[in-house]
């Protein structure tokens, strides 16, 4: 992603990130798949630019490798939360929250994130953890066919293949990202809206 894809990604995630602080005093977080750059609990949009500012767009697209990474990390956090509950903490899990990831793609994978879905959605199954405890929204930004055609397998396919639970929703290219379309996104996907109405139910 570069140039004016890249500038459009940037743009809507600042915006987010004002509408983001005015629910959640812990912010968000940005990271990118080819660069060690990350912002933690970012609060405003001018910490969002600053972060885009710091980072160089280039390579393959490793959305597997960066998404197990991301997933593995919250995923040992909340077991052994859970664990701790189980044993009699009754304040462990206090400090675990839903998370939702939003990854901004303008082409398809050069990984597997399929696997690392499939494998996160089977801990998460097997610890009886509630629908919205991660939610994953892949969204499109570019009309380029590769990206479309992978998002469609994963939204149509995942979860009755791999017979686990439903937390991937896609969003195909619908014109420029905005903050507007990101939040409705974003939202859509929590409520667990988007697939009983069509992808492109949440931009209307």
């Amino acid at each position: 992603m570069a140039g004016r894809l890249w500038q459009e990604a940037k743009d809507a995630l600042a915006s987010l990130a004002d509408v983001a602080q005015m629910y959640d005093t812990d912010g968000i977080d940005v990271c990118f798949l080819n660069s060690p750059v990350k912002g933690r609990s970012l609060r405003g949009a001018a910490s969002v630019k600053r972060l885009f500012d710091m980072a160089m767009p280039w390579g393959a697209t490793p959305i597997g490798e960066r998404l197990e990474e991301l997933l593995l990390d919250y995923l040992d956090k909340l077991e052994r939360a859970k664990d701790n509950y189980d044993a009699g903490d009754r304040t462990a899990m206090d400090g675990i929250k839903p998370t939702n990831y939003i990854i901004i793609t303008d082409g398809a994978p050069t990984d597997d994130p399929e696997e690392v879905i499939v494998n996160a959605a089977r801990r998460l199954d097997a610890r009886h953890f509630p629908l919205s405890q991660v939610g994953i929204q892949f969204v499109q930004i570019g009309n380029f066919r590769s990206a479309t055609a992978f998002l469609n397998e994963l939204d149509d396919s995942l979860s009755k293949t791999h017979g686990i639970r439903d937390m991937v929703d896609t969003t195909p290219y619908a014109g420029q990202l905005t903050v507007e379309k990101l939040t409705k996104i974003l939202l859509g996907g929590i409520n667990r809206r988007v697939d009983r109405k069509g992808g492109l139910s949440v931009l209307e």
